[in-house]
């Protein structure tokens, strides 16, 4: 029998790295609003199938949930989803250099202890810093920090406290996962809806990008999104949070794969010490503790 608890970061690790790939290949043929409407309504699509199979109605559950939950949940999904994605796909369409988005991404787990409120050690601190250091080194022997944009810097910076905001909201609400992904995604596709019909629909349906918006559908929106969800609701937020490190790193290995980019020495060196940093930090003797909130 599969482990979930074991499996899930792996799992959401490979599935989330992906989506890099494939909104740079998706922004190739629709503009940013119309790819965010297609893949947050499909989204939406998908997740209701789920629900509608899944053992106990989540429909019914969503039903009894009281109105500070339920406007909780909306606000949870309006950072996580609209914010943060509209901010990252903004971000690479306003062509700032993948490797800088990662590393102010990078950024969040750095964050989130403060956000969350979160005791950590001195070590763990360190090992924090460690990880950003090493994700520093690794992006920058890729060579990819040469593009700079003032508006794309300021979309990523809107990302990351997007994410990490909505992260620690989310970590706060005790909902199932495909009940808080219904009311995300629903959200989500209501205001690109709205931004979409306002500003025009631009989508060239070639093979390229039905694959890319297929795969940010089903892969990264559907199954990266619940596993995030499942996982804040089992770990705190610092745990989950430290696994974004190895994204980019990923990220760039699945680069490799695809587009034979080159891998230096100093990109390994530095993936290693996000590895091992990772691994250091997420032991139990360093397992952060949540501060009481009077």
């Amino acid at each position: 029998m599969l482990n979930l608890d074991k499996l899930s970061p792996i799992l959401f690790l490979l599935m989330w790295s992906s989506g890099a790939i494939f909104v740079k290949m998706g922004l190739e043929d629709a503009s940013v609003w119309s790819f965010l409407t297609l893949r947050a309504t499909g989204a939406l699509v998908l997740i209701t199938i789920i629900a509608i199979f899944w053992r106990g109605s989540q429909f019914t559950s969503l039903a009894k949930l009281p109105l500070p939950i339920l406007i909780k949940l909306l606000l949870s999904g309006f950072l996580l989803q609209v914010c943060y994605q509209g901010s990252y796909f903004l971000a690479i369409n306003y062509k700032l250099s993948p490797g800088i988005v990662a590393m102010v991404l990078g950024l969040q787990p750095l964050l989130t202890p403060f956000f969350s409120k979160e005791h950590l050690s001195l070590k763990s601190y360190l090992m924090l810093t460690l990880g950003f250091a090493g994700l520093i080194i690794a992006v920058y022997g890729a060579r990819d920090v040469s593009h700079i944009t003032f508006l794309g810097l300021l979309f990523a910076v809107a990302a990351v406290l997007a994410i990490t905001t909505g992260s620690v909201y989310q970590k706060k609400i005790q909902v199932h996962p495909i009940a808080s992904a219904l009311v995300q995604n629903a959200i989500a596709a209501c205001i690109f809806m709205v931004i979409s019909s306002s500003v025009g629909w631009e989508v060239h349906w070639t093979t390229q990008f039905i694959i890319s918006a297929a795969w940010m559908i089903g892969v990264v929106s559907t199954g990266a999104v619940l596993l995030l969800l499942y996982m804040l609701t089992k770990d705190s937020a610092s745990s989950v949070s430290v696994l974004f490190y190895l994204v980019p790193i990923l990220t760039m290995a699945f680069d490799y794969m695809a587009f034979g980019t080159t891998i230096t020495v100093t990109t390994v060196l530095g993936s290693c010490m996000v590895i091992g940093s990772i691994y250091l930090f997420r032991q139990p003797a360093m397992t952060p503790k949540l501060a009481k909130i009077n």
